[in-house]
């Protein structure tokens, strides 16, 4: 099976290392629109981003939605999704979720897992039921799962698609969900750089789960 390269699209802070292209949401008279990415403030970018990008062949689009609190609105999530409609992507990737459901946003990602892409967002380990995008169907969900090791996926409510992952790393304030989001979407990757189809790549994760 050929190898091939898997273009990623990273939803967060923004990552200060160079990546395949960048660019920001900012939210203007309640529209968001696209415009030039700010400094990074955050580690929390440049972390997601070095772990995902630890699998080969990823080009990474870098696209900054958290305001200088660290934190983002729907409207961002939402100008990020469409703005990627328009580009050639394999995965999305959201180290985050909100706690209301948006119908624009569950259809853009209905949209967008039409068109073969995988969405990968992150779910609470606790606290939270529902928590969006990572509850609409097609999502898959990924939370901390203190029982994997490094590499390893659990695999929680095969119907719901919620796995987990370890939630450690090395930089500190950075770790839980956000950090196992990541090392699930770096194994996703590696299958299908490798070829893998999605739905292909999905199913590997499944059969290698630790449980």
């Amino acid at each position: 099976m050929a190898e091939r390269e898997v273009f990623v699209a990273l939803i967060d802070s923004g990552c200060s290392f160079e990546t395949y292209y960048k660019a920001a949401i900012e939210v203007e008279a309640k529209r968001p629109k696209v415009v030039e990415p700010k400094a990074v403030r955050f580690k929390h970018g440049d972390t997601v981003g070095a772990i995902i990008t630890e699998a080969a062949n990823v080009a990474l689009y870098d696209i900054q939605v958290f305001d200088e609190r660290l934190a983002t609105t729907p409207l961002h999530v939402l100008g990020a999704l469409e703005y990627m409609m328009e580009k050639k992507v394999d995965l999305i990737h959201l180290s985050l979720g909100l706690k209301t459901n948006y119908r624009e946003i569950e259809s853009l990602c209905e949209a967008l897992i039409e068109k073969g892409v995988a969405i990968v967002a992150s779910f609470p380990r606790a606290g939270a039921e529902f928590v969006y995008p990572a509850s609409y169907d097609g999502v898959i969900s990924v939370t901390s799962d203190g029982m994997c090791a490094e590499g390893e996926v659990s695999l929680l409510n095969e119907k719901r698609l919620i796995f987990g992952a370890n939630p450690l790393s090395n930089v500190e304030g950075v770790g839980g969900s956000s950090v196992a989001v990541a090392k699930f979407t770096r194994l996703f990757c590696r299958y299908l750089g490798e070829g893998y189809s999605r739905d292909e790549s999905l199913e590997l994760i499944k059969k290698g789960a630790i449980r």
